[in-house]
């Protein structure tokens, strides 16, 4: 259990993942992967190990004489489990693979494996992911193989599972608030198992039932397995008052759905299939925009994040694309190849590779949901408007509430704590200088936000000071504490403020790079491919107008005469990437 909720913290520390794990189970995690190895694993076998993480009980298999495959997401994982088989000099007896679970069926062939493992994986997967994968190591099994898995399930029992909730729900807040992720206990994992076309042979719970070890053996009279059907369901099955509540005061932390296949309308197999993140907000809003159209909405991975901070940030991309591709198996449901992207996942996504692991083609739609059924009207195409990011009256005062209403509120609590007279102050200066920076950011004079942030600080002290002057109430500087406060409240709200209003080049960022600082568990982390300048090379453009069509500030025209795009205004660019990754050219580069 204690494992399994600090996992995700942990993988952002790769270093020190086995460390942390023992010290927080106890060992229990070390005896498990040993346990697992010395009562399945023989000598000549050939083992899979699904997110074999620093590659521990690789280590332990390939001593014992087998020869080991292991495959994981978290390529810093991969990098210590690889350094791990130098230093033994194992290499000879080890592969290891940078792939998630959908890349099984592209990585292995049919009946390849005597043992397939995992540890700490299957709990963290949705499950139409399970049944893919399940599916999956039922064919890259040998017959009569075996599949062992270990995870967090729900206990079984009223005051187990009491207990167990009364203890994981402060360490599944940590996990969300530091790595921005959660777990998903399974209910059943041996029941599951058993259904997805294997015969369960044992089950072990340990840590007041919330931790399960399950081994299975393949049927070897199954065959390969057929996959199963994945429903398309209902956009009624989360919707939530307190999520949507969430969405407007808790945007610095993500939001999740489901992923999935869902269904709007009617849709048949010629309806047209669009892609969203599971960011629950963004979900809501394309559901809302495709009412009363027939379409498949097909909901990808992203950690709850939106389309745009997923794509630049590395969470919504190809792979988690085309891994919800393949698990919906949304190529049974139509007969045409055609995704339609969200244009803001530009920079995170390869069209090219895609096509290539899906065998579907994609356009980018336009820049925002409610232009959805316009772009349908218009056949798939988009004007110049449609590629737009905009940042009007209505968008910047909804940020402002969601990026500053939690913070409000946990100096409120201090205030009431310590000195209730002061909360009304408080909140008048704390709402009254964001609603002048945000509404008045395009007229404030200054372009950074911590530089308006401090021209509007300045003024407050300037007015304190004067009208307690003119007021005769005592010496200006009575007010000192309250003049402070407006500093640090005004810098805070200037705060990326020009990233958040403008859709500029992030103030905050590029401080973080300037101190060296290149990441901060899955909070922030920056792409060499989103910092420099814009290069474009005239001789490899086409004019094909790609960049025209991602390129969410405008800053590409198509010179008519010599039928080639440039950048009519450079000055615009904060180099988000996506036309350089898109260009199917490459005439376009930051560097």
């Amino acid at each position: 259990m204690f494992s399994y909720i600090f996992m995700k913290i942990l993988e952002s520390r790769p270093s020190r993942y086995d460390w942390g794990i023992n010290i927080l189970t106890l060992g229990h995690a070390k005896r498990v992967k040993k346990e697992i190895v010395n009562k399945f694993v023989r000598a000549g076998m050939k083992v899979l190990d699904i997110g074999c993480g620093t590659g521990e009980l690789m280590e332990h298999a390939a001593r014992k004489g087998a020869y080991v495959t292991g495959i994981d997401i978290s390529e810093g994982m991969l990098c210590i489990a690889q350094k791990r088989f130098e230093d033994v000099e194992l290499c000879d007896k080890a592969e290891f693979n940078h792939a998630g679970i959908t890349d099984l069926d592209r990585l292995f062939e049919d009946r390849r494996f005597d043992l397939v493992t995992s540890t700490l994986v299957f709990s963290e997967l949705y499950p139409d992911e399970r049944q893919w994968a399940y599916t999956e190591i039922n064919r890259v099994l040998k017959d009569s193989g075996t599949l062992v898995l270990a995870g967090e399930v729900k206990p079984q029992g009223f005051f187990k599972r009491l207990i167990h909730f009364l203890i994981r729900l402060p360490l599944a807040a940590a996990t969300y608030l530091i790595a921005q992720t959660g777990t998903r206990a399974v209910s059943d994992m041996a029941e599951e198992i058993s259904l997805s076309g294997f015969e369960v042979q044992g089950e072990q719970r340990t840590l007041l039932d919330s931790f399960s070890v399950v081994w299975a053996r393949k049927k070897s009279s199954a065959g390969t397995a057929e996959p199963s059907t994945i429903s398309a369901f209902s956009s009624k099955r989360d919707w939530s008052i307190a999520k949507t509540f969430w969405d407007y005061i808790g945007r610095w932390f993500p939001s999740p759905v489901e992923p999935g296949l869902r269904q709007i309308g009617a849709p048949d197999k010629n309806a047209p299939v669009f892609i969203t993140c599971n960011f629950h907000l963004t979900v809501r809003r394309v559901e809302k925009a495709l009412s009363g159209i027939d379409a498949w909405l097909l909901v990808a991975p992203s950690n709850g994040i939106n389309v745009w901070c997923a794509a630049c940030g590395g969470e919504l991309t190809t792979q988690s694309v085309s891994g919800a591709v393949k698990i919906t198996r949304i190529a049974n449901k139509v007969s045409h190849r055609r995704l339609v992207l969200p244009q803001f996942s530009a920079p995170g996504i390869d069209i090219r590779q895609l096509k290539q692991e899906t065998g579907f083609n994609s356009v980018f739609g336009p820049a925002y949901a409610k232009d959805i059924p316009k772009f349908l009207k218009m056949n798939g195409e988009k004007t110049s408007d449609m590629c737009l990011a905009k940042y009007p009256l209505s968008f910047r005062l909804e940020m402002l509430l969601s990026m500053n209403a939690l913070i409000w509120a946990f100096i409120a609590a201090f205030c009431l704590m310590i000195n209730p007279g002061s909360l009304f102050v408080f909140s008048l200066l704390f709402w009254g200088a964001g609603i002048v920076l945000y509404a008045g950011y395009p007229w404030i004079p200054g372009n950074s936000g911590w530089l308006k942030g401090l021209g509007l600080s300045v003024l407050i002290i300037v007015g304190t000071g004067t009208g307690t002057i003119l007021s005769g109430h005592g010496d200006w500087h009575n007010h000192w504490g309250w003049m402070l406060a407006s500093v640090i409240i005004c810098f805070w709200l200037g705060f990326d403020l020009r990233g958040i209003a403008e859709g500029s080049a992030s103030e905050a960022t590029g401080l973080l790079e300037k101190l060296g600082i290149h990441s901060i568990g899955k909070f922030y982390s920056s792409r060499s491919k989103t910092k420099g300048i814009l290069n474009h090379d005239t001789v490899l453009c086409t004019g094909c107008r790609t960049c025209m069509g991602v390129c969410p500030k405008g800053v590409f025209d198509l010179d008519k005469r010599e039928k080639r795009v440039f950048p009519a205004r450079p000055e615009a660019c904060f180099t988000c990437g996506a036309c350089g990754y898109q260009c199917p050219e490459h005439a376009l580069k930051i560097s």
